[in-house]
């Protein structure tokens, strides 16, 4: 009885270990800032937390976000790529949705990512938006 007892206590132990080990290894959800049309935000994230930027846009016109500014040993951009809005569309022209842009806080530091919405590398930008970026320890 003693040792039945003892078995169930370890086997207890062993899962609350491999729950609490599986929360401390999952990833941590990345904070989100959204175009809210001011064309500028301030955001704290913490080092090793991603950061998602969504800006809205409709690439069909001819329009992308260009970003600058991040220093790539504080904030990298881990990737870029383009969201529709409605659930089940298609791209096709006139098609809205969010560019996406994908950061990772590596340092602490703070970083003031400005992005422009225009037609290629030199075309004059119709929107702008400013993001300062504070990552702490």
């Amino acid at each position: 009885m003693r040792s039945a007892k003892l078995i169930g206590a370890i086997v207890q132990l062993t899962v609350a270990m491999g729950i609490h080990m599986a929360t401390a290894q999952s990833p941590h959800s990345p904070i989100t800032v959204i175009d809210d049309g001011s064309g500028v935000a301030n955001v704290q994230v913490p080092v090793g937390q991603e950061l998602e930027a969504k800006l809205g846009a409709n690439p069909t016109t001819g329009y992308t976000w260009h970003y600058s500014g991040a220093d790539p040993a504080r904030l990298r951009l881990k990737s870029r790529r383009f969201e529709l809005t409605a659930a089940g569309a298609s791209l096709r022209l006139g098609s809205r949705g969010m560019q996406l842009f994908v950061f990772e806080a590596l340092a602490a530091g703070t970083e003031h990512l400005h992005f422009e919405y225009r037609r290629g590398q030199a075309g004059k930008p119709i929107r702008t938006y400013d993001l300062t970026v504070t990552v702490v320890p």
